[in-house]
């Protein structure tokens, strides 16, 4: 077992090693012995995230996971915990990196089309670069699926929030979602699609084309964003894009920002379920600026800017939230 959770961490288990391992973490009788082996591999992990500046968006993803362990436990448990945050860690890159390699469809024997995912949990981030050398950072709770190799066109299909790097080749770049899609040759922009939510479209530099499922078609330039409700209500207006894509570096700034779309912000990046109680509270105005900060140092923050009261349930992870 210590062979295949090695590979597995690696990203280089066959399919059936992949499974055997994976059933094993979840089994909660193996908790004591898959731990045991697990923490052997930290240090070396952690060394090399911590050398390796490509792997910075990794470190955030960590501190992420340490922010939602710290919020579920009391500080008298604290030290019994730091061992198991070490492989939740692990874990993490494990997760990340294997979902990379196992997430293929095949076509046809006479014609293989290798298709690849990756998948980010709620409470993480990451980045990593397409096969053309674009360069994505992928938000909290979102999942970008891709060719192995380019054709014709380089067709992306994304769920949730992504900011896309897009190097010129040639090739259209298109970023297709449940409410429509994006197509650019080369440029830099944030595209916000999760489900049951607005599509949004942000350009930071370049030009793109944005088309919803009726074909209405708007060409953005920089400092615009485009948004399509669920009704193909189609607008477009001014913004500053390094409010937008701050989530890139670890921030969520609001400004103004209605107070249900700073809680559904939170839900993703901090792993709970908020209830907002009161018409009025979901309308509320909200303005600040959330920086890495734990989930119990963020609770603090609100409550001491925002005319609220909270309760948090560390049971069920539900926190409940009322005007005041």
């Amino acid at each position: 077992m210590e062979k295949k959770i090695s590979k597995y961490l690696n990203g280089t288990a066959n399919p059936e090693e992949f499974s055997e391992v994976v059933e094993a973490l979840c089994a909660e009788s193996n908790d004591e012995k898959v731990s045991l082996e697990l923490l052997k591999f930290w240090k070396e992990a952690l060394d090399s995230a911590i050398h390796n500046k490509e792997n910075s968006q990794l470190l955030d993803k960590i501190h992420h996971r340490i922010a939602i362990e710290e919020s579920k436990v009391d500080t008298r448990r604290f030290s019994l915990y730091q061992n198991l945050l070490t492989i939740a860690a692990v874990l993490i890159t494990g997760l990340v990196i294997s979902t990379f390699f196992f997430y293929n469809r095949q076509g046809t024997p006479t014609e293989i089309a290798t298709v690849e995912t990756v998948k980010t949990p709620y409470g993480a981030r990451t980045s990593f670069k397409l096969p053309d050398g674009s360069e994505v950072w992928l938000n909290s709770g979102s999942a970008i699926t891709f060719p192995h190799q380019y054709g014709a066109i380089r067709n992306v299909e994304l769920t949730g929030e992504a900011y896309f790097h897009v190097v010129k080749d040639g090739k259209p770049f298109i970023v297709k979602t449940g409410n429509g899609k994006v197509e650019v040759k080369g440029t830099s922009f944030d595209v916000k699609a999760y489900a049951n939510e607005d599509f949004v479209t942000t350009l930071v530099e370049g030009s793109v084309k944005v088309s919803d499922r009726t074909n209405q078609v708007a060409t953005l330039i920089p400092g615009e964003q485009s948004i399509i409700t669920s009704c193909n209500s189609f607008t477009t207006r001014v913004v500053d894009p390094d409010l937008i894509t701050s989530w890139r570096e670890g921030k969520l700034i609001f400004v103004n920002e209605p107070f249900q779309r700073v809680a559904t912000e939170l839900e993703r990046w901090y792993n709970v379920k908020i209830e907002l109680n009161g018409a009025k509270l979901k309308k509320l105005g909200y303005t600040g600026t959330i920086e890495m900060e734990s989930f119990s140092e963020v609770l603090e923050l609100i409550n001491t800017t925002a005319p609220i009261k909270s309760s948090f349930d560390k049971k069920t992870r539900i926190l409940k939230i009322r005007g005041r």
